[in-house]
């Protein structure tokens, strides 16, 4: 089978976006105010066979947080499908390989994705560096410990007027939170509040404001309707962001008084929430679903692991392995140096303290899995000895959280 891998052109959009739709089920369907399907489309990839486009992928240009607040360049990899009449051809292998060697070409020092499906990406090098979880309170019973924040303004406005505030508070947020992602122009445009998630005439935006300035913003839908005359409504949050704890509270507040409505239902929110912490009963905010969010690949490793700062001061050896690609940049030994305040991360002679896979340091990498728990499940190989210090170093001041989908 001669198959043909290329970026396509603004002619083929159309095609690329109903190939896409034929691999999730779904016709997405494009107009000409679309701009995030048109975003980077150089960085584009279809697989072509007998002059069909059966397979499809591209790249974003994104950045990451990490520990230590910083901001390093990552592809972001997305519409991955194949076409279901040409499954088991090795298509999908072939365009994960173009992907991350145009990331790696670009200079990106990581790969990341939101995947769709847990079982694909562990074999390409992804390994699940952030979760989320979804929860549910009732607003009868459901109290706050304490009043609502003095100097903090909750106001609805319009999506038009949500918008420039949301991309500038995210574009705060994002600088101190290990694990957040970048979101561009072309994605506030068309998946913030694209019309799949969330019904236009079901939307609302609240900005919260601490001493007349804005703090907070969320994004939210009253769904559900009317049972014999009694309201089975619930709120549901598409997006929550503040920049104080103040901020988070007032919108809480606000979103937990929403008249005709019964419940309110967050689906996107950090492991390490606040919320039930702030309610007189934590299990009132019941958690329905925890799963995994960002995936993340190393592709220059010494990079990466220099980026970052560590939870405390120590030196690690990790010899990494790369059974997907054996990308030079990504393998090999190296000697993490590092602690609270830096690190140096070069490549090493030294007998390894942890031996892993680029999929599994994916996992660690951002804090959010130890490397005792990937012990433990046999995914990577350490003296017992090390694991604490490993613990210890790869932690990060908080749970990492991304919020951007893409």
């Amino acid at each position: 089978m001669d198959v043909d891998l290329r970026a396509v052109t603004e002619d083929e959009l159309a095609e690329f976006v109903l190939a896409d739709g034929y691999g999730f089920g779904f016709r997405w369907g494009v107009d000409d105010s679309a701009a995030w399907p048109r975003h980077e489309m150089d960085r584009t990839v279809a697989a072509i066979v007998d002059g069909d486009m059966v397979a499809t992928g591209r790249n974003y240009t994104l950045e990451l947080t990490l520990p230590g607040d910083a901001i390093v360049a990552a592809g972001g990899v997305s519409w991955i499908s194949t076409r279901a009449s040409h499954r088991r051809r090795g298509l999908l292998t072939q365009v994960m390989r173009y992907l991350i060697e145009e990331s790696h070409a670009r200079g990106e020092i990581a790969s990341m994705l939101t995947a769709s499906e847990g079982g694909i990406y562990p074999r390409f090098g992804y390994g699940v560096a952030t979760r989320v979880q979804t929860f549910e309170f009732p607003r009868a019973g459901a109290e706050f410990r304490g009043p609502y924040p003095d100097g903090a303004r909750a106001r609805m406005v319009e999506p038009d007027v949500a918008r420039p505030v949301a991309t500038a508070l995210w574009d705060r947020i994002r600088h101190t939170q290990p694990g957040a992602v970048s979101r561009p122009d072309g994605w506030w445009v068309d998946e913030w509040a694209s019309a799949e998630w969330i019904d236009a005439k079901r939307r609302f935006d609240v900005i919260v404001d601490v001493d007349g300035e804005p703090a907070g913003h969320a994004i939210y839908a009253v769904e559900g309707d009317w049972n014999e005359g009694y309201s089975e409504k619930v709120v549901a949050v598409r997006d929550l962001i503040a920049v104080t704890p103040s901020a988070e509270l007032a919108l809480w507040h606000y979103l937990a008084n929403i008249d005709q409505t019964v419940a309110v239902r967050a689906w996107n929110r950090p492991l390490d929430d606040a919320l039930p912490w702030w309610l007189t009963d934590a299990r009132h905010a019941r958690v329905t679903n925890v799963r995994d969010f960002l995936w993340v690949r190393p592709i220059d490793t010494a990079a990466l692991l220099a980026a970052r700062t560590y939870g405390c001061v120590g030196t690690l050896t990790l010899q990494v392995r790369d059974p997907f690609l054996g990308l030079e940049a990504t393998e090999g030994t190296f000697t993490i140096d590092g602690g609270p305040d830096g690190a140096r991360c070069e490549r090493s002679t030294a007998e390894p303290d942890v031996v892993l896979d680029a999929a599994d340091l994916g996992a660690v990498v951002l804090g959010g899995t130890r490397p005792s728990t990937l012990a433990r499940a046999g995914r990577l190989h350490a003296d017992p000895a090390v694991l604490g210090r490993a613990d210890a170093m790869f932690v990060a001041d908080r749970d990492p959280w991304s919020a951007t989908w893409f």
